[in-house]
């Protein structure tokens, strides 16, 4: 039997073709939602201030029990926007923690701000695994990443020879790595083509791997 495609990491409102997990922001979301299909749930740094950040975190504990949610976030840390930094961490470590009281992957945003998420994780020590979404950083900060039990996603910057994502991606191990469509139209059997020419590999291998690293977080 084939290995299906895991698009990891989806904002796509239909329903998806393949495994993968969908996320969604709390904001606005009623608690009595129901789901066909694997999600994440999480408050995104860009939306804490139009966000009662201490509400939506109890209520994240509310979906706790849904078999389908496979992964809070995405949520995390970024220095291009107007939000203060320490209000960001403050709402990131809850969700953290939350995730590490539940045993929950947490789907990570990260823009500019990757040393202050090392000191986090070196402080708090998080037991379950994280993903780095649409991954972006050096050879340095992957190194120091690497360290700790993180996967990393690649979307669209796939498709771009010039982005930080298209060059980093061959550093990361296979055994640490997903694909994801995120908020783009790109398509994941695309990103999958795309991804095993890159690395030199069929799409087959990259399949199969990718499947079993999913395997090993959630079944």
């Amino acid at each position: 039997m084939q290995s299906p495609y895991i698009d990891i990491h989806s904002h796509k409102s239909i329903a998806l073709p393949n495994i993968g997990i969908r996320s969604y922001e709390l904001q606005n979301m009623p608690i009595n939602t129901e789901f066909d299909a694997n999600f994440s749930i999480g408050v995104h740094p860009w939306h804490i201030l139009k966000t009662n950040t201490n509400e939506a975190i109890r209520n994240i504990e509310l979906f706790i029990e849904n078999p389908n949610l496979k992964a809070i976030g995405e949520c995390g840390l970024d220095r291009s926007i107007a939000v203060d930094m320490e209000l960001q961490k403050t709402v990131f470590v809850s969700q953290l923690e939350l995730a590490d009281k539940y045993d929950k992957l947490l789907i990570v945003h990260n823009v500019r701000a990757f040393a202050d998420f090392l000191q986090i994780l070196k402080e708090k020590k998080p037991s379950i695994p994280l993903l780095f979404h649409a991954f972006n950083g050096n050879n340095d900060i992957l190194k120091k990443l690497l360290k700790f039990n993180i996967f990393f996603s690649f979307g669209k910057d796939i498709f771009d020879e010039r982005s930080k994502g298209y060059r980093i991606l061959e550093k990361i191990p296979i055994s640490r790595l997903f694909l994801e469509t995120d908020d783009s139209d790109i398509c994941i059997e695309n990103l999958y083509r795309a991804t095993a020419l890159k690395l030199g590999i069929s799409e087959e291998r990259l399949k199969n791997q990718i499947y079993y690293n999913y395997k090993s977080l959630f079944l």
